[in-house]
């Protein structure tokens, strides 16, 4: 039985006894009282995408959808359907065409569907969407029918900075330990980015390595109430890609990974206005989904 394989059943096992406690804690939005849902559905058009903010569940369900023109329903506050505009096209298409450092990129370019996801590989919700739901959007990334693409954005390594700033004046021991956790936090990026040119079939299952890890550690966090778990596990699942893609190691000094991740937000707040509602900007975080049809076959 292979390494994946055997994680992925430990995380099923653990997952049957922690969803009911993660759920409680609104770390999964299984169900979410007093959100309405906008009933009814419509198809997407041509040039119309969904935009989602947050780890909803119905990711996959919207993606089922588009692909075979179905109406869309049920989405969420936070969720809705945009048109694009040229400007969003062709920042879109310069960033992936032009092998922009804050993006990677998995599957069939000419897909039908395009599915964008904002993300940081230190990201909590990000690693819970992923063992709960990237399964069910694989299938469509393999079969052609859906191009993946993934944008970077740290919000949540900036917070182990944060904390680092906050503890380095009293208490040096855990601020080395913090500052460790933003540089793996932002190298974990770089290794995706290496693997998925040294070996583009690899860097979905390098994410889901990540994530799967991360969750293990959440999980653990969740039933001890040890928040020391919340600080390792980025620097658990950088030693881990190390090990498992010793071509991809990566070493980052705390101002290489501050300069990173000021690019990379930077990038972010350059796409956001051109896909987000403005009444909705102030709320955008990890992960983030943008699912619409192949932009270069629009019009």
């Amino acid at each position: 039985m292979n390494q994946r394989i055997v994680i992925i059943v430990a995380v099923v096992v653990i997952a049957a006894a922690a969803v009911v406690v993660l759920s409680s804690l609104s770390i999964i939005p299984i169900s979410i009282p007093g959100i309405p849902q906008l009933m009814g559905g419509r198809s997407l058009p041509s040039n119309g995408y969904v935009y989602v903010i947050g780890a909803y569940p119905n990711v996959p369900t919207i993606i089922s959808d588009i692909v075979r023109g179905s109406p869309i329903s049920g989405l969420k506050s936070n969720e809705g359907i945009g048109s694009l505009s040229s400007g969003a096209v062709n920042v879109i298409l310069s960033m992936i065409r032009g092998n922009d450092s804050f993006v990677i990129t998995h599957g069939n370019p000419n897909a039908p569907v395009w599915l964008i996801e904002f993300l940081d590989p230190v990201c909590p919700y990000c690693s819970i969407f992923d063992v709960y739901n990237f399964s069910q959007i694989m299938p469509f990334i393999s079969s052609g029918k859906v191009y993946y693409i993934a944008i970077y954005f740290p919000t949540h390594a900036l917070g182990y900075y944060q904390s680092y700033l906050q503890a380095n004046a009293t208490n040096p021991a855990a601020a080395a330990v913090l500052l460790a956790a933003f540089n793996d936090s932002v190298a974990l990026w770089l290794q995706w980015k290496c693997i998925g040119a040294a070996k583009p079939g690899d860097v979905i299952n390098a994410i889901n390595y990540t994530y799967i890890n991360n969750f293990i550690y959440l999980v653990n966090y969740v039933e001890s109430n040890n928040q020391a778990y919340l600080v390792y596990y980025p620097i658990a699942s950088y030693s881990l890609i190390n090990k498992t893609y010793p071509g991809c190691q990566i070493k980052l000094t705390p101002q290489q990974a501050l300069n990173i991740t000021g690019s990379a937000l930077n990038n972010v707040n350059e796409v956001i206005p051109l896909l987000i509602p403005k009444q909705l900007q102030n709320n955008v975080g990890t992960p983030m989904f943008i699912i619409m049809k192949n932009p270069m076959k629009v019009g």
